[in-house]
């Protein structure tokens, strides 16, 4: 498709290593594309925050749809101040998730999509723990009745240092890495020191300390106090790895480009 010479116009979403290849395509015929890629979204928790609601929020994220969401937040960085009651509570949270068939009502996380993509996750929380992450909660293959045959996988919290493998490279699944930070710019240096720049979340009381790490993180899109909220008709894509929105005029340096393709939504 992205080769036909009647296109004018292209959209996709999906791998950085399929987005080459159509943006490649696309180059060739002179036609503009959107790209919406991978990401490893990061939720910035300062130590003036409502612990157990943002705990339930950033659960909630990561366990949409099996962790199986580009833009969820599955680097958890949290001041060093709140660092025990933010992981007691994630710990419990987490771990009180109740997996099972999709359909059934009762349900709050079903499969991963197929066998190869629960290989994946489990062999990732495996190389990160042979790199020295911690497991504050252990993931695994998970048993449901009924569904002997399923892909069901366990929700897991590692934390560690952000030079982990976990920490660096996407996962999709349900796999939090949780990482400690003491400063506002010791934050955002661990947020942009990834290859990707989709979608991150501040969560804070501070407006102004809000909208100022949100507007430095590299991404296409930053939440205040949420993540995974979208807005009909507002421009959605990322930077780096994670794609481009096309169509920027007049970008004559890096922090032109970020701020037209930056969205920062306060909640």
């Amino acid at each position: 498709m992205a080769r036909h010479p009647q296109i004018n116009h292209m959209g996709f979403t999906g791998s950085p290593e399929v987005g080459r290849q159509i943006a490649s395509e696309c180059g060739k015929n002179l036609v503009p594309v959107k790209l919406e890629l991978g990401g490893k979204g990061a939720a910035v928790v300062f130590d003036d925050v409502d612990v157990d609601n943002t705990v339930e929020q950033l659960v909630g994220a990561v366990t949409l749809n099996t962790g199986q969401v580009c833009c969820t937040a599955t680097r958890w960085l949290v001041h060093q101040n709140i660092w025990e009651e933010f992981v007691a509570a994630a710990v419990n949270k987490m771990s009180s998730i109740k997996i099972g068939y999709g359909q059934d009502s009762s349900t709050q996380m079903g499969p991963a999509i197929n066998q190869k993509q629960k290989n994946r996750i489990l062999e990732y929380i495996e190389k990160g723990l042979s790199l020295n992450a911690e497991a504050l909660l252990e993931g695994g293959s998970a048993e449901v009745e009924g569904y002997p045959d399923g892909f069901y996988v366990k929700p897991c919290l590692l934390a560690g240092n952000p030079d982990n493998i976990c920490a660096k490279e996407e996962i999709f699944g349900p796999v939090a890495y949780l990482i400690k930070f003491s400063s506002e710019q010791q934050a955002v240096e661990i947020v942009n020191g990834i290859d990707y720049g989709l979608a991150n979340s501040v969560w804070t009381k501070d407006d102004e300390r809000a909208a100022k790490v949100a507007e430095t993180m590299i991404a296409g899109n930053s939440w205040i106090n949420a993540h995974n909220l979208f807005y009909h008709g507002v421009p959605y894509a990322g930077c780096n790895l994670s794609g481009f929105g096309g169509g920027v005029l007049g970008a004559d340096t890096l922090s032109d480009y970020l701020r037209t393709q930056s969205i920062v939504t306060p909640v």
